[in-house]
């Protein structure tokens, strides 16, 4: 598994379901829904372009490897370091934290949308 994480970002338009390169026929998620929850959730740990945030605390979302949509899931759901490396973890003072429990399963699913469709050009 290539290193990344996320927490958890669309292009601001709707956007139909989509053909992905990772074998996965649709988008699991609403990006539109995830839009302004990556930003209250996740733009304060994360830089995102798409979303215009600028977190420096975890990895800068822009460059990070692009990551398919159930590993960004199971980032947010689990915590970041579960989709890193021990040693690209460690390369951080903090860690993700798990949001199972805090966002619901839509919650996570939107969020991971956004995301995706956010840092995969069509």
């Amino acid at each position: 598994m290539r290193f990344g994480v996320i927490a958890a970002l669309m292009l601001g338009v709707a956007i139909p379901a989509l053909a992905l390169a990772h074998g996965t026929s649709r988008i699991i998620g609403n990006p539109k829904a995830g839009k302004p929850l990556f930003v209250s959730t996740c733009g304060v740990c994360h830089t995102l372009k798409a979303a215009g945030t600028v977190g420096n605390v975890g990895p800068n979302l822009d460059k990070v490897a692009p990551l398919t949509e159930p590993v960004i899931i199971k980032a947010i759901t689990n915590g970041g370091a579960t989709v890193m490396t021990k040693a690209a973890a460690a390369k951080y003072t903090t860690q993700m934290v798990p949001y199972k429990g805090a966002l619901t399963t839509e919650q996570i699913n939107n969020i991971a949308a956004y995301l995706y469709v956010s840092t995969h050009k069509p």
